[in-house]
């Protein structure tokens, strides 16, 4: 029998405390360590908000400099990591490549298993550093050419784009994807981070709890929405037929991607920022996207199925476009979206274990009363 009323989902239940970020859902505002996320996300590069979760300050000159030298001396492969892309198979979604990835890399590192402040902040810098340059070397092989070798001149962002596709990335480019990665770096205790704090607190290694997080990242309901996003972007075609195509989808009952959020009722306000940088990239080529996304925009902002219900765009409605926008395919959408929130995920990491604790909730037992065993020849 019941004892307690259990919350669906841990809706607004409080399990963790967190210095990292502070969400108010209500009035639509975000910031990381005390820095509001609209200043963070006009005039800081990505380098220096991983440095902010990681180490509680906006770094010195010196202190960023040191710390993108770190990352940029961590982004090559060894033969060995090359072998570990090599050994995954061509076909399948980007997330299982790269969730694959990160745990072989454990499996590479003799001291995987220390969970020391040190070692933690250590394989943080050597995940963040390699993520992209392994996704971008196993997109390329898939696609039959090969990989291309990290530039040590180009920042973080930059980086990814010019190992993916082979060239360095126009200036407006490398801006809009560093721009993303500054959005997305970090938001409280959402599924993925859950998943990494719980893993963790079990006293499993950091890389065991990136994978987890990695693992949780891809649900639709989390950060594989991005992909679903553009998918319908794609299926609408014009922006004259985004109403219609809505109508279509509500009358069969299906969910519009990218809209509506379990904590803001206003706009997400990483929105403004995204929807930004998808305008500038529109105005120097593609604009069909931008367009059909402000279409399809324009419909929630009035259509009484969402204004009743407090639904509005959300941060991967225009993640979608600008993704697509600079070349990533569709299934490296929500990697993308793990090439940033990795700074977050590594901060939740070592802020769980400076004051770790088994999570270990309690589930409300619904089944059958007590009952006798019956033995095998006696069940009619």
């Amino acid at each position: 029998m019941a004892s307690e009323t259990p919350t669906r989902g841990l809706e607004n239940v409080v399990v963790a405390s967190t210095h990292l970020s502070a969400i108010d859902g209500n009035a639509g505002n975000l910031s990381y360590v005390g820095y509001n996320i609209h200043d963070l996300a006009a005039r800081a590069g990505f380098e220096e908000v991983a440095y902010l979760l990681w180490h509680g300050d906006l770094p010195l000159a010196a202190e960023l400099g040191a710390f993108g030298a770190r990352l940029a001396a961590e982004r090559a492969l060894t033969a060995d990591e090359l072998a570990l892309v090599r050994g995954i198979a061509a076909r399948g979604h980007g997330m299982d490549a790269l969730r694959t990835l990160v745990s072989g890399l454990a499996q590479l590192d003799d001291q995987a298993a220390e969970t020391s402040d040190e070692h933690v902040e250590r394989i943080g810098v050597r995940v963040l550093a390699k993520m992209p340059t392994l996704i971008a070397a196993w997109d390329r092989m898939r696609r039959g050419a090969a990989p291309v070798a990290p530039d040590p001149n180009l920042p973080h962002a930059a980086n990814f784009l010019y190992m993916l596709r082979g060239t360095p990335p126009a200036p407006a480019e490398a801006h809009a994807f560093d721009c993303y990665m500054v959005l997305l770096a970090e938001h409280g205790l959402n599924a993925s981070t859950f998943a990494a704090r719980v893993a963790i607190g079990a006293q499993a290694d950091a890389y065991c709890a990136l994978v987890a997080a990695i693992g949780t990242l891809k649900g639709l309901l989390h950060g594989g929405a991005n992909q679903k996003a553009m998918e319908t972007f794609l299926a609408i075609e014009q922006p004259d037929r985004a109403a219609e195509y809505i109508e279509s989808l509500l009358a069969a009952h299906g969910r519009l991607m990218g809209v509506g959020h379990r904590i803001y009722k206003v706009e997400d306000p990483r929105v403004r920022h995204l929807r930004r940088q998808v305008q500038l990239l529109a105005a120097g080529g593609e604009s069909r996207w931008q367009a059909i996304a402000d279409a399809v925009g324009r419909v929630v902002a009035e259509h009484p199925h969402f204004t009743r219900r407090q639904l509005n765009p959300n941060v991967e409605f225009y993640s979608a476009p600008l993704l697509y926008t600079l070349g990533l395919p569709l299934d490296l959408f929500t990697a993308a979206f793990a090439l940033s929130r990795v700074a977050g995920w590594v901060g939740h990491i070592r802020e769980q274990l400076a004051d770790n604790r088994l999570i270990r909730p309690k589930a409300d037992y619904s089944g059958p009363a007590p009952r006798g065993f019956v033995a095998l020849n006696e069940r009619g």
